[in-house]
């Protein structure tokens, strides 16, 4: 029995022993590891947490040639795809707006999709090329392709046989490439595409 209190005498005096030592060379506790990031981790993280915010082009279009009498936004979100047909996810600095426009004397008819699509500045031809390849290259072929040029710096209009009442245009305006979806059969649908985009190109001239 002696030799059982003698024992937890001597683990007692250990433990103050040990106490007594860690108070007196760690008064504060055990210290934080000291980590500093390097200046190239700090600058990831800031470009990670960084959002890009682009301007709303279709929005100062309609307002700037008089056309919000005519359609407006009822909608405008964040997309990373074209036509809700093609996945643009992998491609990198580029920002895409799907914008909805109601027109104000169409009642009943379809709304204009619009596609905003930010590419990096003066790479406005490289941005439509790329896409027009994720188009071909995810379809299989460049069979309803029909690029004409008629529209903006360089245009395609794009023929879905599963879907043949829906017109598809995808048009490069200098750093932005748009992309219409519009019902066909409005003739006045397809005449408001051609004003935006005109109008768009002009007001780009004039600012240059």
């Amino acid at each position: 029995m002696k030799k059982l209190q003698l024992a937890i005498l001597i683990l007692v005096v250990i433990s103050l022993f040990g106490f007594a030592d860690y108070f007196v060379n760690l008064p504060d506790g055990i210290p934080s590891p000291d980590y500093t990031p390097s200046a190239e981790q700090v600058s990831e993280d800031a470009e990670a947490a960084k959002v890009v915010l682009h301007p709303n082009v279709t929005m100062q279009i309609l307002q700037d040639g008089g056309l919000e009498t005519r359609y407006t936004i009822e909608k405008r979100t964040r997309s990373t795809e074209l036509f809700e047909s093609y996945d643009l996810s992998d491609m990198a600095n580029v920002g895409i707006y799907k914008n909805i426009l109601i027109g104000a004397d169409t009642q009943g008819q379809l709304p204009i999709y619009v596609y905003e699509i930010h590419g990096p500045p003066a790479q406005g031809a490289i941005t439509y090329l790329n896409i027009k390849l994720a188009m071909i290259d995810q379809m299989g072929s460049e069979a309803g392709i029909n690029e004409t040029g008629d529209l903006g710096y360089n245009s395609l209009f794009y023929n879905d046989e599963k879907n043949p009442s829906t017109g598809f245009v995808l048009t490069q305006v200098e750093d932005i490439v748009f992309g219409f979806k519009y019902n066909k059969k409005s003739r006045q649908a397809f005449d408001f595409i051609m004003t935006l985009v005109n109008n768009y190109m002009s007001s780009v001239s004039n600012s240059t």
